[in-house]
């Protein structure tokens, strides 16, 4: 199992502090045992030399190793905070909590990251299960209307429909485009493709009176085009109120 990098770093000072304590001693050693003053002095100039170049060289190769070993260690732990980052909140984090090993310091931060994730998950799941509350109160709402409702999108797919405009149109089913609609009376035909005309042009309706070929059933027809945030159309709302034997204007 690897050593944090705490350890590593504890680790590698120890052995600095080893090294002068061995070079303190040497000193020591040859100033006590020293009975000529040129040999003790030449004597102390080459324990000296040797000791800094030893310690200076240690020095240089922990200084440029730590980093070298901080980000090795960081990089798969990097790799996950990224992905976090990009909206990848299913990230593997309790392997990589046990590869981690004894790195205390690395799995503390795991953890957080976990407990985190929990948080974003738990949020997540109340703001869906609002979203689907009020996805079902707008479409209760919808169903209560006298009228038939129609949501498409713009490419034509029925995105929903109320139970008025069902129970006129059987056939009708979400996810079906209009442009696939089997319409046998030539006047539901109109009906539709005026709905897929205002879908195409991104234009609202207002009022529009469809009568039928003998002036027997009248379909009034309104819509509004739905947009994003830039502008673009993606979709359209429509009601349509439908009477029978209706005189045209």
């Amino acid at each position: 199992m690897k050593k944090s990098i705490v350890a590593r770093f504890h680790l590698f000072m120890t052995v600095l502090m080893a090294l002068i304590l061995i070079q303190s001693a040497v000193l020591f050693a040859i100033t006590f045992r020293g009975r000529n003053l040129d040999a003790l002095v030449n004597d102390l100039q080459t324990a000296l030399i040797v000791s800094v170049l030893v310690i200076f060289t240690y020095a240089v190769v922990i200084y440029n190793l730590i980093p070298l070993m901080l980000k090795k260690n960081l990089r798969r732990t990097e790799k996950l905070i990224s992905e976090i980052a990009h909206g990848n909140y299913d990230v593997d984090l309790d392997s990589e909590i046990q590869a981690q090993g004894k790195d205390r310091e690395i799995r503390d931060l795991l953890e957080e990251l976990k407990q985190m994730l929990r948080g974003i998950h738990g949020f997540d799941q109340a703001k869906e299960n609002k979203i689907y509350e009020h996805d079902q109160r707008i479409k209760q709402l919808i169903n209560l209307l006298p009228q038939g409702v129609m949501i498409a999108l713009n490419n034509g797919d029925i995105s929903y429909c109320n139970d008025a405009l069902r129970r006129r149109y059987p056939s009708l089913v979400e996810c079906l485009n209009i442009r696939d609609l089997r319409m046998k009376d030539e006047f539901d035909q109109r009906v539709f493709a005026k709905m897929m005309e205002s879908l195409n042009h991104g234009d609202n309706l207002y009022d529009q009176r469809i009568p039928s070929s003998d002036y027997h059933k009248l379909t009034v027809l309104n819509g509004a085009i739905v947009r994003n945030a830039g502008g673009e159309a993606i979709g359209g709302v429509y009601t349509l109120n439908f009477s029978e034997h209706a005189k045209q204007d």
